[in-house]
């Protein structure tokens, strides 16, 4: 196995790497010297400076894995962030979620590797009927999907509740399938660095 350090925008992509990665490679990231959070896609910089962590990390010749939102606009996105580790003089392993191809979010994959498809078709339904209006974002189609799932018990309302990003278990194959050929791209990328 590599040395390498995960980057990534926020706690809810922390916790689908973690659960991925435990899945698949049996390896446990809960240790920060292996994923470290940026806050946002573009959190590698401040005020134009690369993030420290990051320098660090090429300085001690480990691997830098970047795992982003691809939002909007793939090929913008895949540009500006290579052409900045570029300019640093650093290299980078760069995905942008969902498949590393298309425009999207993190959301917009797990909203494909849902195990109650039916639950996400109802979403996209409601989608249609206010259209015109401002849609919903992502985020409310995995929440609304976990809200109909989950039992009341873990519907808490509060830190512990496992609706939240942070608490979600993907790994539990009566809401989410790993396994799906959806992720074969993240697999593909991942893969090198824990074999």
């Amino acid at each position: 196995m590599q040395d390498f350090k995960i980057f990534t925008e926020g706690k809810s992509d922390v916790k689908f790497i973690k659960d991925y990665v435990s899945e698949h490679f049996s390896f446990d990231l809960m240790d920060q010297s292996h994923i470290d959070v940026l806050g946002s896609h573009n959190g590698y910089l401040k005020d134009g400076i690369l993030k420290e962590s990051i320098r660090r990390n090429f300085d001690d010749g480990s691997q830098t894995i970047l795992i982003l939102d691809a939002d909007n606009d793939f090929g913008k996105r895949q540009t500006s962030v290579l052409k900045d580790y570029e300019g640093f003089g650093i290299d980078v392993h760069l995905f942008l979620f969902p498949n590393n191809s298309s425009n999207g979010n993190l959301e917009v994959l797990l909203s494909k590797i849902t195990v109650e498809l039916k639950l996400i078709d109802c979403f996209d339904a409601y989608e249609k009927c206010i259209e015109g209006y401002n849609l919903p974002v992502d985020k409310a189609k995995i929440f609304a999907y976990l809200e109909a799932l989950l039992p009341p018990k873990n519907r808490r309302g509060d830190h512990k509740d496992l609706i939240q990003p942070e608490n979600r278990n993907y790994r539990n194959p009566a809401h989410w399938n790993l396994h799906h050929d959806y992720l074969q791209p993240f697999n593909t990328f991942l893969s090198p660095f824990f074999n």
